[in-house]
């Protein structure tokens, strides 16, 4: 019989769903154990190294990320420095907290719980100041005016209800529904418990002492006396300080040796298949997390590729989505304001991929040389605004033209870098050209130096090191072409396979190269 006194009066009492949002849920939570008897949550899950490494890469990472702020007008992205949005994100929220600071503060809370909550302030129609919001997570809720969020307060965000508009809501990955991120710690808890006991294994098997590998027998009767010395005596010898030191058992105990060995339960495979699994939760890539166990030059280049791809850049898109709904005004949407984070900053750390790519950039007239330079924070120079292309490709003196395709017939005249009959300036641009390739050959001959090296290090004919060199210079060579010189291909890697300084000239008479007027 139902005795509920609500249904006397046609009431029905509500059913709420526990979601991870309530209180409660969060209560329950820090007393939830898992398979292996420990409770994990967002506060005991970073006892976990493998899980604190995790968040420690994604959030160092995406904190490192420069963050701009663009409009579109027409065909070109111009930066908006002045912007609110860039101070309050790439500077200062407010005043106690930095950009790269905020950002780690976000990443981390919305990995650890699926979701992170910072609250905009406006004043005449501008942001001025945004601030995390560290307490209980807030509530949805729906009001007269629209979506709202019910938030308990914290020691710098006041409690109430705030407008959806007022609050930026970063969700994690992993989405319960449209609305609200699941705590990939909620979900994993059990490999994460796992990882935990296995240390806690290896703590508590040093501090009791256990560190022999054998158990004691006799056949003689203990009392209760023996039992308690034996005690008492292990009790001394407990901990790492003591490993090793000689123990000496009457009562003819013996020493006998474990069925199973340390190295039989497979611990420490255990413990790498547990960090296997925690970078796979928040795809981060072994290497990042100073595992090189299958390590190699190539991989390692790839894990960081993978990791700005696969983890950084979803990241960077749906913080890129929050904060154009919720910082900018309608009439700045509508004029094309948006903001970017530059993933391409995470290529900065290799700085001959940098000058190559530069270099290849400028020559092809996509960079100025001061806009290279600009990536580099070194200060532009005079002269150093106007793009360059090969003579070869664009008439003299319009150095912006696209470039002409010349059909194969007059291929002969195409190669003619400047007007006939202006000698200064085809001597100009013959010097120019040489110098462009003797920098390529430089470049390719570093390269082959290092790998002579190296092959001569691990034993391996010097055919291996020739197909190298064969195949770093034959793209020198095609431009070298390009720009009227013909280069000797096999002479080149004679020449560095044979001697490692890379010292070559590049012009008539050079054992390396020859012009078009035939000089060899």
């Amino acid at each position: 019989m139902n005795l509920n006194p609500l249904r006397l009066f046609g009431a029905h009492p509500k059913k709420r769903a526990l979601d991870e949002s309530s209180e409660l849920y969060r209560a329950l939570a820090v007393y939830a154990q898992t398979a292996s008897g420990f409770s994990v949550n967002d506060e005991t899950a970073l006892t976990s190294v493998a899980v604190l490494g995790c968040l420690q890469v994604r959030a160092g990472s995406f904190s490192a990320l420069p963050l701009k702020v663009r409009q579109r007008v027409g065909r070109d992205r111009l930066e908006r420095d002045d912007h609110p949005v860039y101070r309050l994100l790439s500077v200062a929220p407010n005043p106690m907290l930095t950009a790269p600071q905020f950002w780690r503060w976000k990443q981390i809370q919305e990995d650890l719980t699926g979701n992170a909550f910072a609250r905009v302030i406006w004043d005449g129609g501008e942001p001025v100041e945004v601030w995390p919001m560290t307490g209980p997570l807030p509530t949805m809720r729906t009001t007269s005016v629209g979506m709202a969020y019910a938030y308990g307060g914290d020691v710098c965000v006041p409690a109430g209800v705030y407008p959806a508009n007022q609050i930026l809501h970063f969700k994690g990955q992993v989405l319960r529904n449209p609305y609200w991120g699941r705590s990939i710690i909620n979900l994993a808890r059990d490999v994460i418990g796992l990882d935990i006991a296995t240390e806690q294994f290896f703590a508590r098997f040093l501090a009791n002492g256990n560190h022999f590998p054998g158990y004691l027998s006799t056949e003689q009767d203990l009392t209760d006396e023996d039992y308690e010395a034996l005690k008492e005596q292990f009790k001394g010898t407990s901990g790492v300080l003591t490993a090793g030191e000689l123990r000496i058992f009457d009562r003819g105990l013996k020493l006998l040796q474990n069925a199973m060995s340390l190295k039989d339960a497979q611990l420490v495979e255990e413990q790498r298949w547990l960090l296997e699994q925690m970078c796979r939760l928040f795809r981060v890539p072994l290497p990042l997390l100073q595992d090189w166990t299958h390590g190699t030059y190539t991989n390692a280049e790839q894990a960081g590729l993978w990791f700005g791809q696969h983890t950084l850049t979803p990241l960077a898109v749906d913080t890129e989505a929050v904060i154009a709904q919720r910082m900018f005004l309608a009439s700045e949407v509508a004029a094309g304001y948006f903001v970017k984070f530059n993933i391409d900053s995470l290529l900065r750390g290799d700085f001959a991929a940098r000058t190559a790519g530069y270099s290849v950039l400028i020559l092809c007239g996509v960079l100025s040389p001061n806009e290279a330079r600009a990536f580099e924070d070194w200060d532009p120079y005079d002269g150093g605004d106007d793009y360059r292309l090969p003579l070869h490709t664009a008439p003299a003196g319009d150095p912006l033209a696209p470039p002409a395709i010349v059909p194969a017939a007059d291929h002969a005249k195409a190669q003619e870098v400047v007007p006939a009959g202006d000698a200064a300036r085809n001597l100009q641009a013959g010097e120019a050209a040489r110098f462009a390739v003797a920098t390529m050959i430089r470049n390719a001959g570093d390269l082959i130096a290092r790998r002579l090296v190296e092959d001569e290090s691990r034993g391996r004919p010097t055919t291996e090191t020739e197909a190298f060199a064969h195949r770093v210079l034959a793209p020198v060579c095609e431009s070298a072409c390009h720009l009227g010189i013909q280069l000797a291909p096999q002479m080149l890697v004679d020449h560095f396979v044979g001697r490692r300084d890379g010292a070559f000239t590049v012009g008539p008479g050079s054992p390396v190269a020859r012009d078009e007027e035939g000089a060899s």
